[in-house]
C-alpha cells in the first residue's frame, strides 16, 4: 500500500470525473491535503476532504465513509433487516430484500443501499437494470455489491485518519 498527496491539477481532474461520471454537482473541493491510497495497481482510494472515492479497475464509486450529504446525492434503495447480513458479506442486492426505491436509476448507475430501520448507508452497488424494471421483478439480483460495511476498503479507511 502506497500513499501520496494530490496536486491541485489532479484534484480538479477528479472533481470533473465526479461531475461527468455521476452527473451530480458538488461543492468545490479544497486542494490542501487531498491524497490517494494506492492499494495495488488496480485499486485506489481518493480522499478529497469529506469526499472519499474508490476506484476499482475502471469503476469509480463513493465510499461509505464519505460525507452523508455527498452520499445523499446518489439514487438509493432501502433493504429489510434480513438482507443486511448477506449484503455485508458481499452478496448482490436481491429484489426480495428491497423494501423501497428512493429515486430513479439506470443500468450501471451507482446506487446507495440503506437499511430500512435506521436509514444508514450499508453498501454501494452498481445497477444491473433500471429502476422501473427492478420494481416489476419479484426475485433476482438488482445491484452488484461494490462496497459494503466490513469489506477491505471499509477496514482500510477505518484505520486511516481522514
Amino acid at each position: 500500500m502506497h500513499q501520496f498527496y494530490l496536486s491541485k491539477k489532479d484534484t480538479k481532474k477528479i472533481e470533473e470525473e465526479i461531475k461527468n461520471s455521476f452527473g451530480i454537482e458538488i461543492e468545490k473541493i479544497e486542494y490542501v491535503g487531498n491524497r490517494v491510497i494506492e492499494i495495488d495497481k488496480d485499486n485506489k482510494i481518493f480522499i478529497l476532504g469529506k469526499i472519499v472515492l474508490i476506484k476499482e479497475r475502471n469503476t469509480i464509486f463513493p465510499s461509505l465513509v464519505s460525507n452523508k450529504d455527498f452520499l445523499e446525492k446518489f439514487p438509493s434503495l432501502k433493504v429489510d433487516s434480513g438482507a443486511i447480513p448477506h449484503i455485508c458479506r458481499g452478496a448482490k442486492i436481491m429484489r426480495p430484500g428491497i423494501v423501497s426505491f428512493e429515486a430513479d436509476f439506470n443500468l450501471n448507475s451507482i446506487v446507495c443501499v440503506k437499511d430500512v430501520m435506521y436509514n444508514k448507508f450499508i453498501a454501494i452497488g452498481k445497477a444491473l437494470m433500471n429502476k422501473n424494471d427492478a420494481e416489476k421483478m419479484d426475485k433476482g439480483p438488482i445491484l452488484d455489491n461494490l462496497h459494503y460495511i466490513g469489506d477491505k476498503y471499509w477496514t482500510i479507511l477505518k484505520n486511516i485518519k481522514l
